[in-house]
C-alpha cells in the first residue's frame, strides 16, 4: 500500500480527493447569471484527474494487488461522490 502513496497516481488520487472533500470551503463565488458555477468546472475537473490515476493504475497492471485496491477505491469514492448529486 505504501508503494501507491509514493507513486504519482497515488499522489494525484489523494491530493485530488482531498480537494473534492475540500470545494465547498475553498471556492465560494457564485457564477454570474447563466454562468456556469466555478465550483462545479472545479469538482469536474478534479474528478477526471482522480479517475484518470485511478484508471491508470487498474488498467496498466503493473502495480501490486494492494495498489490496484487501493485504486478500486479511489474510483468507487469519486463514483460515489456524483451519484447522490444525479438526479
Amino acid at each position: 500500500m505504501e508503494a501507491f502513496f509514493t507513486s504519482i497516481p497515488g499522489m494525484v488520487s489523494l491530493v485530488g480527493l482531498l480537494l473534492l472533500l475540500a470545494s465547498p470551503k475553498l471556492v465560494k463565488r457564485r457564477a454570474e447569471p447563466g454562468g456556469v458555477e466555478p465550483r462545479l468546472v472545479m469538482q469536474i475537473v478534479v474528478s477526471l484527474v482522480v479517475l484518470a490515476a485511478g484508471l491508470y493504475v487498474i488498467l496498466s497492471q503493473v502495480f501490486d494487488p494492494d495498489v490496484q485496491k487501493w485504486a478500486f477505491g479511489v474510483v468507487g469514492t469519486v463514483v460515489g461522490y456524483w451519484l447522490p448529486s444525479a438526479k
